[in-house]
Formats: C-alpha cells, structure tokens, sequence
C-alpha cells in the first residue's frame, strides 16, 4: 500500500471535481487502522492500494475480491467529528458481504453517492436477495451490521461518509432494511457529494476547532437530512423518529437564540410541548439536555480557540445562547468539572508550547 496524494480519476466531469492534488512525494507505509478512517492522530490519510499485495493487504481490513494484477484503490479521508468522509477511486472489485461494519469498531451507518461509473448493491443470493444498480449522482443509506454485497464491474469514483449508528443526530434510526436507494433526482444526495468533496479539498489540518465544529455541524445537518428523505416509512414509529431527527436538527442551527427550549421549539414544529417531549421519552437526552449540551460543546470549542482568545465570557454566552456569563459558568463548570478561565488558560498553555 501506498500512501500518496495525486488522486487518479477514472472519466471526469466538470460537475464533479475531484479533490485537488497535492504534491507529496508518495511514500510507502502499513496502514494500521480501518482504511475509512484517518490513521492515528492524523486529520487526513491519502492512500492508494496497487497490485496483489496491496489487495491481501487490504484484505485484512476489508473482505475483498478482485484480480490482484489490476486490483487499484485509492482514497482521501478526513474526520470531522463523528463522521468520517472519503473520497474513492477503484478499478472493478467487489466488497463481500461481512456485516463488519465497513471496518469500523462500531455500529456505522454508511451513506455512499456515486461519482462516476456504477455500483451494484446485493443482499442475499441470486434468487431470495434484492439488488439495485447506483449510477452516477444516485446514492443509498447502508447499515454497516448487514450483509451487504458491494460490486463494481469497472472503474468508479464514489464518496463515503461514514457515522457511527448511534449518532445524537440520527436519535434510533430504524433498522429494518439492509440498504436504501435515493434516485439522482433526490437533492440532498448531491449537496452531500458536492460538500464532502469540498472539505476534502480544504487543508483540513489548518482549521481551527470552532471552523471544524461549524464544518461538523453542517455535515451533520446535511447527513441527517439526507437520511430523512431515504429512510422507508414504516408506520408511527418512523414518523418519530423522522420528527426527532428535525429537532436535533434545529437545534444544531438555533442554539444560539437564548429563548430556544422546549415550547419555542413545540411551537415552530406545531406540537404541543407535551408532544415533543414524549418524542424524546426513552432517548439518552431530554429536549432542554440537547440544548444544554450543544451550547456547552459550542462554548467549550471557543474557549480552546486561539481566534477566540480576547472574546470576554460575556460575548461568548451571548455567541453561544447562554445569555449571560453566569450561566455560562455554571453550565460549562457541571459538564466539566472545571471553570471556563481554567479551560482557556489550558488551552493557551498548549498554544505557547
């Protein structure tokens, strides 16, 4: 395997660049970890797999079939937050279906658009399974615990985002079907590719922590979205779950408005308050909680940013929708256990060196 920064393309188009190469002499190494995942403590991995040894090393993260002569993968993967972002180019190969989670240590939930080329999805045999063929800008939702057979019969570009399936911003997504197909008419499926690809364009390692939890929430707004208008519904259950995935939602883009709680929220969706929260009724956070802790994680990401520096606590509650510097004080100091002038001078510490 190596790793190396140009990206080979098979036909592109203009509509759909292709990250932009870098000029990093390609160097060999082992990868040590999922290859849908950066490697340890780093940002960004550019690989590329060629030949029989690359693909039995490959093997043994991923259970793979192709003809080790022409076998040819390579990828750039960026992690933002949860969520792990990739960009792949292959020759023909076929993913055999594991049901390991495309790799990960975890649950995961996979979201795959396809660039260039088509990808065909099967679970099952021939005669019992179900199959659907992905052709460009067309994209399905995968569940990494089910057998999924993963086949292309010639060179494709895909983008892969990959989220563990217990995400907040998922909150109990149903689980009943192997995969499911967005056609290229679905929007969302597009607006995810075409973002993906632009942060993978970004110099990742040079954002600073607030730029990367803004990145990460947009992300995490379009993925959820994007799920949304994929999933089947499947009676009232579903209806609830798609109701609670609009209210993470909401809050990912509102927290910042100091009157953003239960009822302001029970009136925007045209609920009782009552109703909304028994939408969240067995979930691991309330409403008010999921408030609470994303402007907690908002304010704990200025605090340890160098940008944010010279920003008084005060502006920084009224940035975050806390309001007031108590507030903030005594939310940050319960989910932390430290004040807000400790955490900044920590961080600060670790700036200087």
């Amino acid at each position: 395997m190596t790793i190396t920064t140009p990206m080979a393309t098979t036909a592109r188009r203009p509509a759909q660049p292709a990250p932009a190469n870098r000029t990093a002499r390609p160097t060999r190494t082992t990868t040590t970890t999922c290859p849908f995942e950066p490697e340890p403590s780093a940002t960004v991995s550019v690989r590329e797999w060629r030949g029989e040894e690359d693909l039995a090393h490959f093997q043994s993260f991923i259970t793979t079939t192709a003809k080790p002569e022409s076998f040819h993968l390579q990828s750039r993967t960026a992690r933002f937050g949860s969520f792990d972002v990739t960009y792949m180019v292959h020759g023909p190969l076929r993913f055999e279906p594991t049901a390991d989670n495309f790799g990960h240590a975890v649950k995961t939930l996979r979201m795959v658009v396809v660039l260039d080329g088509e990808i065909t999805l099967r679970t099952g045999d021939a005669t019992h399974g179900e199959q659907t063929t992905l052709r460009r800008r067309d994209g399905a939702l995968l569940l990494g615990w089910a057998p999924v057979t993963y086949t292309s019969a010639a060179p494709a570009r895909v983008v892969v985002v990959d989220v563990p399936a217990d995400h907040d911003a998922l909150v109990g997504l149903p689980d009943t079907a192997p995969f499911v197909v967005g056609g290229s008419e679905t929007a969302l499926l597009s607006a995810l590719a075409a973002f993906a690809l632009d942060l993978l364009r970004q110099d990742v390692e040079t954002l600073t922590p607030a730029v990367r939890a803004q990145v990460t929430d947009s992300l995490e707004s379009l993925f959820s979205g994007t799920v949304s208008t994929l999933a089947v519904p499947s009676g009232g259950d579903w209806n609830r779950r798609s109701q609670r995935m609009h209210v993470v939602r909401y809050i990912a883009t509102h927290y910042a408005d100091p009157q953003l709680g239960p009822t302001t929220l029970a009136a925007h969706l045209g609920m009782s308050k009552r109703s909304l929260q028994r939408l969240f009724e067995g979930e691991k956070l309330s409403v008010s909680q999921l408030v609470q802790s994303k402007r907690v994680d908002q304010v704990l990401l200025r605090l340890r940013d160098p940008r944010y520096s010279g920003t008084s606590l005060d502006e920084i509650a009224v940035l975050t929708g806390f309001g007031s510097a108590l507030a903030l004080r005594r939310a940050v100091q319960a989910a932390t256990g430290s004040t807000p002038s400790a955490l900044r001078a920590e961080a600060l510490a670790s700036w200087n060196g």
